[in-house]
């Protein structure tokens, strides 16, 4: 029986953006919930860092070990604005993937600008290592002192991984929203549009039901209609919590964060 081989040429798929998590991303559009991980949402979110503080957070996802995601960030507040190095890792011997970045952000009044460089780097047994280097900007604007909205842009152009030019990071634009209803309650929202995959809205709330010592989170993503939740206790200078994300097809993501705050910065 005869048999034919065709040759054609394809394009590579974009890399999917990896934004960390939904949990330790909450927050980052406000000012007295933000936390060592809200830069990666967000990096004008530094803008406005009142403390020192630094987070590390581990996620086993769908319950598998293979997949487990491991992050780690600093943020430390500047004159009018704060530095933010974050560290991320996910997936195993075999296939794994991980970022080093660096951001800033800067105070400008009414309005807070930022911009993070990513060094990103992929391993696949066998085959070797890769590497890109990504860029993200972003803004936040002040409405009231209620509400904060702002855009995050990742990677519009290059990205282009070193040995497969045909690999690229995602781009990424996406809008958000955060009100803060009280000093104990905070809700946010965010529109996001990754390259090569549909609209994704994203939404989320952090209560207090004891203020600065007990922390309640919940939200959920459309993308796949996975929500979350978690709860966190405060003790002195550190803070811990336990959360879950359920995915409908593929079961539960367990996940821990820990952080750290140190002292208040005076505010001028």
């Amino acid at each position: 029986m005869p048999f034919y081989l065709i040759h054609c040429l394809a394009h590579g798929q974009s890399i999917h953006y990896s934004p960390g998590t939904l949990y330790t991303g909450l927050g980052a559009y406000s000012h007295q919930f933000t936390q060592s991980f809200s830069f990666t949402a967000n990096q004008a979110a530094l803008g406005t860092i009142s403390c020192t503080s630094a987070g590390l957070y581990s996620e086993q996802k769908y319950g598998l070990k293979e997949l487990s995601m491991y992050m780690g960030a600093v943020a430390i507040p500047v004159n009018r604005g704060g530095i933010g190095i974050a560290m991320q890792y996910a997936g195993n011997s075999d296939f794994n993937e991980s970022q080093v970045a660096i951001a800033y952000g800067k105070n400008l009044g009414k309005v807070n600008v930022g911009v993070q460089f990513n060094y990103n780097m992929m391993r696949v047994a066998g085959y070797g290592n890769d590497a890109a280097i990504g860029f993200e900007v972003a803004s936040q604007w002040r409405i009231s002192s209620a509400l904060i909205t702002g855009i995050h842009i990742v990677n519009p152009v290059g990205g282009r991984f070193k040995n497969q030019p045909g690999e690229k990071l995602a781009a990424v634009y996406q809008f958000g929203a955060g009100y803060e209803v009280s000093n104990q309650l905070f809700v946010s929202a965010e529109l996001t549009k990754e390259e090569n995959r549909p609209v994704n809205v994203q939404a989320g709330l952090q209560y207090m039901p004891v203020p600065d010592r007990l922390f309640i989170r919940t939200g959920v993503t459309t993308a796949n209609t996975s929500p979350y939740a978690g709860i966190g206790w405060q003790w002195k200078n550190c803070r811990a919590d336990v959360n879950v994300r359920y995915h409908p097809q593929l079961g539960l993501s367990p996940g821990v964060l820990l952080l750290f705050f140190g002292k208040q910065k005076e505010e001028p």
